[in-house]
């Protein structure tokens, strides 16, 4: 016999631009997108050798920009669109509620199956989980006790999500 686990919190702009800053951190350092910025970096250092050797300065101008952009820029932008969706869907902080049983995960009575659920990403300052449409993220806080986010995580291995 399993136990429910019942995670309560309120939904704030604060905690969109928290839980989307660790997901884009973690998705930087684990996937093949990092490559992108190295090529980047490379691009400066023949700019470098450009400008010294050639007088040439059109190849480090633009590898320039583009590494600013990639490491700088577009946490930026991103940060933008998320005040823009958050503002469009929430006119006020959400209360929300989830609710792990046997068969899934509940939302206001709403079962997001084993199947929806694609990964389960635990960091140090909580659980992000990317289920079908959507990413959700749990703070640690946001579990009763380090017990309840042990039997979560748990849980999440033995489903193979982990």
């Amino acid at each position: 016999m399993s136990k429910n686990i019942e995670i309560n919190f309120t939904y704030t702009k604060e905690l969109a631009f928290k839980a989307s800053k660790l997901y884009y951190d973690w998705d930087m350092k684990n996937s093949s997108k990092r490559y992108v910025g190295w090529l980047f970096v490379a691009m400066v250092q023949f700019g470098v050798v450009g400008a010294l050797k050639h007088d040439s300065y059109g190849i480090l101008t633009i590898s320039t920009i583009l590494v600013i952009y990639w490491y700088y820029g577009r946490w930026y932008f991103r940060k933008g669109m998320i005040r823009k969706y958050y503002d469009k869907l929430y006119k006020t902080d959400t209360n929300v509620s989830f609710v792990l049983k046997e068969d899934g995960l509940y939302f206001d009575n709403l079962l997001i199956s084993w199947d929806e659920i694609k990964k389960v990403i635990e960091l140090e300052d909580g659980i992000i989980i990317h289920i079908s449409t959507n990413t959700l993220f749990f703070e640690k806080d946001f579990f009763k006790s380090p017990k309840e986010m042990k039997y979560f995580i748990e849980k999440m291995k033995k489903q193979g999500k982990l």
